[in-house]
């Protein structure tokens, strides 16, 4: 044990500094090409949006869309089965809008589920040749969002990757979304800079159609309520074919869940489907969420290891006189391993807590900065506990409500 536990432990945190370095960085020093390029050509895009009972979102968010800096723009909403009015307002026309088309869908096909048809049917239903996916609840924080997306859509790219953050309340649960939010971008965007992606959200998703048809679409999860995103990318992305947009102005911002019951319904979906990701994503992930429990909840237990093979030198250490002074000289033997434990640990906060905090600035600053040590601490107890919860759940039974 007095080997063994520091190894696992130095390890961890060693992993920890290899993906923060090195990976993470990646996002840091990125920059969005711009859109002001002379002779640049702007294909036509399709905004596609699966919407279910979503009448007073769609209210707010297809004038957003109509009012996109963009030339060649349609807006594609799947109505999938709504009782709220939704296909009545837009047979109507209510709104007067110019760029909007629709597709009703009135069944669900027995092997498919509601979502991954939808987005199926709207894809189906749009004529150009670009496709940009967002939700009816989430709003674009610029007219630029669709041309800067775009710009990022060189010839030797597919796939581009957007981020969406999460609108700001008070409360712990709130910081605590917008931080695994913030989190889960930093790592998709940053292995995706690093050639190796893996996933991408919907909220905010570019890709080409032609890549949705030579991908066989959603054919191979079909069955899973999750995936119309996240599995899509893990299939159908490349070392080269993705790119990544950050943009504040590309942002597409959406309301979380305002209650924990409804916050663990929706991550223990999207986590459920990790499973069916590529072995070397789930390899990458999993040595990445393990060392960040570790490097958490193995900093107490290693501080009591106190093995023989460690001697600091004597001038390092704290005197047994000073102990003795303050009634600790029984902690003499271990004064010498704590610090340098701790020290490791420390080093390691620091630096990751520099890394992510420049990050946050490059993602338009949706947490506080200041306060990464603490959130990061709850993260990797979110981890832990959803980590188990995902091992012993199946997919195909996850409901979506």
């Amino acid at each position: 044990m007095e080997i063994i536990v520091p190894v696992i432990y130095f390890t961890a945190i060693s992993l920890q500094l290899i993906f923060i370095l090195f990976i993470f960085t990646k996002l840091n020093g990125h920059h969005d090409s711009p859109t002001d390029i002379e002779g640049q050509q702007f294909p036509g895009v399709s905004i596609i949006i699966a919407s279910f009972n979503e009448l007073h979102n769609l209210k707010e968010l297809i004038p957003l869309l109509e009012s996109q800096d963009y030339p060649d723009l349609e807006i594609v909403i799947a109505d999938d089965r709504s009782e709220d009015g939704t296909y009545d307002y837009l047979l109507t026309n209510e709104g007067r809008f110019s760029k909007v088309i629709f597709v009703r869908i009135k069944d669900l096909p027995s092997h498919f589920t509601a979502k991954k048809y939808a987005v199926t049917m709207g894809i189906k239903k749009s004529s150009k040749d670009v496709l940009l996916f967002t939700d009816a609840d989430c709003r674009p924080a610029s007219d630029q969002w669709v041309k800067q997306m775009v710009a990022q859509l060189t010839a030797d790219k597919d796939i581009v990757l957007g981020f969406s953050p999460y609108t700001y309340f008070p409360g712990r649960l709130n910081a605590l979304i917008r931080y695994e939010t913030f989190q889960t971008a930093l790592q998709y965007l940053s292995f995706a800079l690093a050639k190796i992606p893996y996933m991408g959200v919907g909220r905010n998703l570019m890709y080409r159609k032609s890549l949705f048809w030579s991908t066989n679409g959603f054919a191979k999860h079909v069955g899973l309520l999750s995936g119309d995103d996240d599995l899509f990318i893990n299939e159908a992305s490349r070392s080269n074919n993705v790119a990544v947009c950050i943009g504040k102005d590309t942002h597409t911002e959406s309301i979380p869940k305002l209650t924990w019951e409804e916050w663990y319904t929706q991550k223990r979906r999207h986590l459920s489907v990790g499973k069916k990701y590529k072995f070397r994503d789930k390899f990458n992930l999993g040595i990445l969420w393990f060392g960040q429990i570790l490097t958490w909840f193995g900093l107490i237990p290693m501080l009591f290891v106190n093995p023989d093979w460690f001697i600091a030198p004597e001038w390092s250490r704290i005197p047994s006189e000073l102990l003795k002074e303050y009634g600790l000289r029984h902690w003499y033997p271990f004064n010498d391993w704590i610090r340098l434990i701790l020290g490791i640990f420390v080093f390691w906060l620091i630096v990751k807590w520099i890394v992510l905090a420049v990050a946050n600035k490059k993602l338009g600053k949706t947490i506080n900065a200041w306060k990464i040590p603490y959130y990061d601490f709850l993260y990797a107890v979110y981890l832990l506990i959803f980590g188990v919860i995902t091992v012993f759940s199946n997919p195909k039974k996850i409901k979506w409500r």
